[in-house]
């Protein structure tokens, strides 16, 4: 068992992979620990086998930090269902549209809500027609994809005025 604490919250691992550098702090008069390692500039990420692999913190996983201490929810829907609508028709501050295609071809769009009550009373409204991405998914993270391979911005829609602060 293993003990990792950043930004003031302790978190209990099975394993730790570490593949950035790091440093050790010896802390001789504790009773508890002898000593600590230290990480900077690191994303830490949890899987389901309680298992941390400690990486590279980069640029877009900042904005993503960022994006979510301000409140914006990245949400996937279909093209045509009644919450796809109302985004086209500008009923809720959102970002870009971008969409992709997932198994047997069948196209999703995904976007940011940029404002979290908003976001909480669209999850209340439309149910099943939207869910909430989370970072550790492959279309949130096909979303920031800046080649543009696996996943098209819908440019063609002129009446959202609406990007990233």
């Amino acid at each position: 068992m293993w003990v990792l604490k950043f930004h003031g919250e302790t978190y209990y691992v099975a394993h730790v992979d570490c593949e950035v550098p790091w440093s050790t702090k010896e802390t001789p008069d504790n009773a508890r620990t002898k000593g600590s390692i230290k990480v900077k500039d690191c994303l830490i990420t949890i899987d389901d086998d309680n298992c941390a692999k400690i990486t590279k913190l980069t640029l877009i996983d900042k904005v993503r930090l960022r994006n979510q201490k301000l409140g914006i929810t990245r949400v996937i829907t279909r093209p045509g269902s009644p919450f796809h609508l109302d985004l086209t028709e500008n009923k809720f501050k959102h970002g870009p549209f971008k969409t992709i295609r997932g198994a047997c071809t069948s196209p999703w769009v995904i976007t940011d809500l940029l404002d979290k009550t908003e976001a909480t009373f669209v999850l209340l409204k439309y149910g099943n027609d939207v869910r909430v991405l989370m970072p550790n998914e492959y279309y949130y993270k096909a979303y920031d994809d800046a080649k543009g391979a696996v996943i098209s911005a819908d440019y063609d829609d002129e009446d959202t005025p609406y990007e990233y602060s």
